[in-house]
């Protein structure tokens, strides 16, 4: 079986500011971690305090723009960080251990050592606690550049582009190790997953007293 999945995502904001301000827009997804534990004492008793650490992961914009004296240009300081959780690495930490036994009857006469019937049967139950540690792996890419844009003028940052694989094989013991015979007792399954990503900047020049002509307004 093939399939080819594709999806787009599509996002536009706007934000406004004053010449030479430096500005930032992020859209971020926030993913909490227990990364390590505190041991607590207290009286007759141990327990283990989790720390929660929160990742942010998606891509953050940083830019600062600055007009040109005849108002044709703006200089754009760009600054974009793409950040994206790669792995998750879990360590288990044993607890306690208890063990506890559950008696049912059977319905049949079992004579034991001692030369007594028990018709009931014990079953050993043994229930171990832990705290599972999780340790991610971050990949970050981040670009600085700066370029003269003219006023509704656009720039493309491109070039962008992850690429993941997966290969998994199953197949029937022994018989899928043989060579050219294996081919008719074991499955191959690669699993290829690209993405790109494209950002596009256009700065436009507002001009205070041409806006309030535009929309009547009287200073």
């Amino acid at each position: 079986a093939q399939g080819d999945q594709r999806s787009n995502i599509l996002q536009a904001p706007r934000v406004t500011m004053f010449d030479g301000q430096q500005a930032s827009i992020t859209d971020n997804v926030s993913r909490p971690f227990v990364t390590s534990l505190i041991p607590v004492v207290a009286d007759f008793a141990v327990a283990q305090q989790p720390v929660i650490v929160v990742l942010n992961e998606g891509t953050t914009l940083n830019v600062q723009a600055t007009c040109s004296p005849d108002k044709r240009f703006v200089r754009l300081t760009l600054n974009p960080s793409f950040t994206q959780i790669d792995r998750v690495d879990t360590f288990t930490f044993e607890g306690t251990r208890t063990t506890r036994s559950n008696s049912r009857r059977t319905g049949t006469n079992i004579l034991n050592p001692q030369g007594t019937v028990n018709d009931s049967e014990d079953d050993q139950e043994t229930v171990v606690t832990g705290t599972t540690v999780q340790q991610p792996s971050l990949a970050q890419t981040n670009i600085s550049t700066t370029v003269n844009v003219p006023d509704g003028g656009t720039i493309l940052l491109g070039g962008i582009k992850r690429m993941r694989e997966g290969r998994v094989e199953r197949g029937v013991p022994i018989l899928s190790k043989i060579p050219y015979v294996n081919r008719l007792f074991k499955n191959t399954a690669i699993g290829r997953e690209t993405s790109t990503l494209m950002m596009t900047v256009t700065p436009r020049i507002i001009i205070q007293e041409e806006e309030e002509i535009k929309y009547g307004v009287n200073p």
